[in-house]
């Protein structure tokens, strides 16, 4: 039978910690929620992992890491074995045929290899912020439960006064990735592709709005966002949009960046969003609020070939998704018992303007922007219901 990436993570794991034991969740006597920090990925991401539902990606930037563990480990036991041999022999080092300052030049080259493994981790404050590997809040959020840290996810004693808030307390993912046009920049082919968002939400302690306690919640929202241009310049409408009826085409909707030879990434993009969502008995409302985004892998060839301001896109157009409309959806959780882990989706319908340029069609572009549960805090059985 032929081995997966689950059996070689795991493999992986056991080489470096000792033999997975089911029972107590641990590898040989190290916890679960302390391989995470090792690897800087959240709690969820490891769950995903050892369950065998992470992406191919996930397992071989985890299997790479622990490889670069276990190589940092041996260099540290060679060095230790070579501090420990010239300690022994140093009364013969002037002895030696072997000249001293040999010696010296081997212990600073295997010092510069555990710098060098050490700053090709993802814990290097150089390496850029993979997404995959960690929510920027994941020490907050997802550290083991036998951590000594303050949760601001809610107390066991407080689930029931919080209800149904502390029922969507958790980690939650993008649903689907969604595709927008980029208007404004003068010339048509360049589009916004939302790729994934890795969010937290904890209910708010506070009535602020006045709609009841357990009834808002706060997320903190992490996304990967790419934009691509099609090198043909192909004129949004009539091709992908519909200006009388003001749809996206099915073309539009079956169109994939990656598989179209016309088109080509120009740079990722990376945002931190903070959502409120406001849970009433029959809707739910979300207001969403960008703090920063930042461009990086960018192909400057394509930015100079067609023209590419990113720094005036990231500022003034996609600055304008804070004028973006979502409109509520529908509570499909009223009973908040019904919420179930890779299966519940709050799906919102939006519209999509900017403040300079429309190109003519009003009202906005049309987009759905869903979120997942992915990890739920409290699962258990809670009293409020749909009143």
């Amino acid at each position: 039978m032929e081995e997966t990436l689950q059996d070689q993570f795991v493999a992986k794991l056991e080489q470096k910690y000792g033999e997975w034991n089911k029972i107590t969740s641990r590898f040989g006597s190290t916890t679960f929620g302390s391989i995470s920090m090792d690897l800087s990925i959240s709690s969820s991401q490891f769950s995903k992992l050892i369950s065998g539902t992470a992406t191919e990606g996930m397992y071989q930037r985890s299997i790479n890491n622990i490889n670069r563990l276990i190589e940092l480990e041996t260099i540290r036991k060679e060095l230790a074995y070579t501090k420990e041999e010239l300690a022994g022999k140093d009364s013969n080092l002037k002895q030696s045929h072997i000249p001293a300052w040999a010696i010296a030049l081997g212990t600073f080259i295997m010092g510069g290899l555990i710098v060098y493994v050490l700053t090709s981790t993802p814990h290097s404050p150089e390496s850029p912020i993979d997404p995959s590997l960690t929510h920027p809040l994941s020490n907050f959020f997802d550290k083991d439960f036998t951590a000594t840290f303050n949760s601001p996810y809610l107390g066991l004693e407080e689930v029931q006064d919080f209800c149904p808030g502390s029922a969507f307390e958790g980690s939650w993912s993008l649903s689907e990735p969604y595709k927008l046009p980029i208007p404004g920049s003068g010339k048509p082919g360049l589009y916004y592709y939302g790729k994934s968002a890795d969010v937290r939400m904890n209910c708010s302690r506070n009535d602020i709005l006045g709609i009841g306690l357990g009834r808002t919640l706060n997320a903190y929202e992490y996304l990967v966002n790419e934009i691509w241009v099609d090198t043909k310049m192909t004129p949004l409408s009539p091709t992908y949009f519909n200006k009388e009826k003001k749809v996206f085409t099915e073309a539009f909707d079956q169109l994939t960046f990656e598989e179209n030879p016309s088109f080509k990434k120009v740079a990722t993009i990376y945002s931190f969003f903070i959502d409120q969502f406001e849970i009433y008995p029959d809707s739910i409302v979300r207001k969403g609020e960008p703090v920063g985004r930042y461009a990086t892998d960018i192909d400057e060839e394509l930015t100079q070939t067609f023209e590419i301001d990113l720094k005036y896109i990231l500022n003034q157009v996609l600055g304008n998704f804070t004028s973006t409309r979502c409109m509520a959806t529908e509570n499909l959780f009223c009973d908040p018992n019904t919420l179930t882990e890779k299966e519940s989706v709050m799906e919102f319908d939006c519209l999509y303007t900017i403040n300079t340029e429309n190109l003519g069609i009003g009202g906005g572009y049309p987009y759905k922007k869903g979120y997942r549960l992915e990890k739920q805090n409290y699962s258990d059985n809670l009293t409020c219901g749909c009143d």
